[in-house]
């Protein structure tokens, strides 16, 4: 039997939890079905709080947990999940972190087993803050990226895919990502027939390998206080069928180019040329979303001129093509 810890504080995002639960329960039922001459179930997996009372989570649900009654004893386990929480900014990831710092002694000694450790979603901010990751790949919920790169440099953050390894840590990205991860467990552990197995079982897509498709820039414009960056946003957003160079937008609010990629680099840590790059692919997703225009419509509507660079861009940001994008994400495609 395979024991499977879950650490969680509350304001834990129930349906994360719970999700994890219900994969390794169906993991469970398949096993006993396929092999009914087994006497123990394939994984036993507990919810862990840090005082062994229940966890309340966002929703106000109350999950049943077991807390450690000693660091070591976290040792028999044979993996170990950390929960995320409900967190939009620095404030409540604080709030959830100051709850679940009890676990990073137990967590550093689980880590000298090499084991696997995961987390998902905000908990892999958790992860970082402990330091376990230093000098290490991992992943996050993108809307939190900004934040994980300011707070821990150490790490070198992937977006590009969905579920990110690098020894034994497995990191995923938003809360929804925690069943790929689940089913990255389920293959370290047991094998990968019983991975593809359960996928099929859960419907869990196991070729979602990426986050970036999902990326939007809607929280962009609220995620910093320097108004002349925010200035620069909302003219950017007007002014996207225009060619924007540099020099043109220095000379538009009368500052120095050096200043203003200061300025993005101190706001967005990004230039101000990449962030123009975002804003328009991601206008050129809203377009391939809601409407059955033609793709070199929808390049020039955003500023470029060359349809081929143009999806060059739009594949390195998003990992889909404009077509696979729309096919994707268009309710009204194909019907």
């Amino acid at each position: 039997m395979k024991k499977i810890l879950i650490l969680a504080a509350n304001n834990s995002v129930a349906g994360g939890l719970v999700g994890f639960l219900d994969v390794f329960s169906f993991c469970n039922a398949y096993w006993r079905r396929a092999n009914p001459e087994v006497q123990e179930d394939l994984f036993h997996c507990q919810l862990v709080s840090h005082d062994g009372r229940a966890i309340v989570t966002n929703q106000g649900i109350a999950l049943p947990a077991v807390g450690l009654e000693r660091p070591e004893d976290i040792l028999a386990a044979d993996a170990v999940i950390l929960g995320s929480a409900f967190v939009t900014n620095k404030a409540e990831f604080q709030a959830y972190l100051s709850e679940f710092e009890s676990f990073f002694a137990p967590l550093a000694l689980f880590a000298l087993s090499d084991k696997p450790i995961a987390a998902y979603c905000s908990g892999t901010l958790v992860l970082a803050a402990s330091g376990l990751l230093d000098g290490r790949q991992a992943t996050t919920v993108w809307w939190l990226a900004e934040m994980f790169q300011r707070n821990f440099s150490r790490v070198q953050l992937r977006l590009d895919k969905l579920v990110v390894s690098d020894g034994q840590f497995h990191t995923a990205g938003a809360t929804t990502s925690n069943l790929s991860l689940a089913l990255h467990l389920v293959q370290l552990l047991a094998g990968e027939q019983l991975a593809s197995q359960m996928a099929k079982i859960l419907l869990i897509d196991p070729n979602r390998i990426s986050q970036q498709a999902f990326m939007s820039m809607a929280l962009d414009l609220d995620s910093h206080k320097d108004t002349l960056v925010g200035r620069v946003q909302q003219w950017m957003q007007k002014h996207l069928t225009q060619t924007l160079l540099l020099d043109d937008i220095a000379a538009q609010f009368a500052v120095g180019k050096r200043t203003l990629i200061r300025r993005f680099k101190q706001a967005l840590n990004e230039t101000p040329a990449s962030y123009l790059q975002r804003m328009r692919v991601d206008e050129a997703k809203r377009l391939l979303e809601t409407t059955e225009l033609a793709l070199e419509e929808i390049v020039t509507r955003v500023g470029y001129e060359d349809v081929s660079s143009f999806r060059k861009l739009f594949i390195q940001l998003t990992s889909l093509s404009p077509r696979a994008y729309r096919q994707k994400f268009n309710t009204r495609h194909g019907q």
